[in-house]
């Protein structure tokens, strides 16, 4: 994805998707109404992705790329300090696009796409803990298991407070969710 038009042709595409799905469900999304939204011929988008699917990975790696650009994992000097600046930084984004995530949310909330980034955040997630077991830490409970209450519990919290319209601000509820993470076995 290198030239001008390239980057161009996929910024549009994922902005029409985005615009979409904070109007109507995922499942009734058209390839041709992201095309038509985006002013894209139909051969353009499958010349770059297959499916309406594929375009939907491409814009959840994206918008994880955006929130990570600049994230310096090696200048946390503990594993909850690394997973406050995540959780955090995350909340930030969510929170200065609140509505269009809530929209997005009601307007998709039981559909595929909240498997699809659950399933994004289990990666992420399990990553992560591979990472901590390669630098020797041990845990008792298996990466799968650990990846998959992780990503739920989060995932759920972070859905309610945009779907609530929960007066808790993006710290305090950040706060919440590290302390359920570190503090809640003591």
């Amino acid at each position: 994805m290198g030239d001008l038009r390239t980057n161009r042709t996929y910024k549009l595409l994922k902005n029409a998707l985005l615009e979409l799905l904070s109007k109507q469900s995922f499942d009734t999304i058209k390839v041709i109404d992201i095309c038509d939204l985006a002013m894209i011929h139909r051969t353009t988008f499958y010349s770059h992705f297959s499916d309406k699917y594929e375009l939907l990975d491409y814009v959840i790696k994206d918008i994880e790329n955006e929130l990570l650009d600049g994230f310096d994992v090696t200048k946390y000097s503990s594993s909850r300090e690394f997973y406050k600046a995540l959780v955090m930084n995350l909340l930030e984004y969510l929170g200065a696009n609140k509505l269009f995530f809530k929209n997005m949310l009601n307007n998709n909330y039981g559909a595929g796409i909240i498997t699809v980034f659950h399933n994004s955040a289990i990666k992420y997630i399990t990553d992560l803990i591979e990472k901590d077991n390669s630098s020797g830490k041990i845990f008792d409970i298996p990466t799968v298991v650990m990846s998959e209450f992780y990503s739920g519990a989060v995932t759920s919290t972070i859905m309610w407070w945009l779907k609530s319209n929960s007066k808790i601000s993006e710290k305090v509820l950040c706060d919440y969710i590290i302390s359920l993470i570190f503090d809640a076995q003591k």
